[in-house]
């Protein structure tokens, strides 16, 4: 026989118990209905469907469009930047068909010999730059040819001479005055 202390005990975890067990039972039975509820609203038979499938796929869906959202966000950004790209391309073609047009009104002006605005699109010219904008690849010069150089300044110099000349007379001035340093 037990002691009546054990007894009494033993009653009051069968009754916390039971207690417990009709709680689990009614939240079991709420699942039951809501999930039921579930399978109404994402039209799929509750009872041959387990809940396990259901949020599995429920799961793989969720991770698929995610997916297709990040795919969808770099198409578009893809587009946009083809866009830009061709916008930009158009303009900077616009602006060279506008330099070529200025270009030949220069030209033209100048042979049909029409003096008047001479003056205005030549200043227009340096204002806007386009004056200074020669694209075309020049050759470097040779050494005698440079515009520094003495052969092209005084035209019969004698290069090489001069150069010497001017050696001759750099060592001479470091070299004048020995016992001033």
């Amino acid at each position: 026989m037990l002691p009546s202390f054990a007894i009494g005990r033993s009653r009051a975890i069968v009754a916390l118990a039971r207690e417990q067990y009709e709680k689990l039972s009614t939240m079991h039975k709420n699942m039951q209905k809501l999930y039921e509820g579930l399978g109404s609203y994402f039209a799929f038979d509750p009872h041959s469907v387990s809940i396990e499938d259901f949020f599995g796929d429920l799961a793989n869906f969720r991770t698929l469009f995610l997916e297709a959202v990040k795919e969808n966000h770099k198409k578009k950004e893809m587009e946009e930047k083809i866009k830009r790209a061709k916008l930009a391309k158009e303009k900077a073609e616009r602006e060279k068909q506008e330099r070529q047009q200025k270009k030949k009104q220069l030209i033209d002006m100048n042979k049909e010999g029409d003096e008047t605005g001479v003056m205005d699109s030549l200043m227009e010219a340096l204002q806007s730059g386009a004056a200074f904008r020669d694209r075309r690849k020049r050759t470097p010069r040779n050494g005698d040819q440079s515009p520094s150089s003495p052969a092209s300044r005084w035209p019969g110099a004698n290069h090489d001479n001069r150069r010497a000349a001017g050696l001759e007379r750099s060592r001479s001035r470091h070299n004048a005055n020995p016992s001033a340093r």
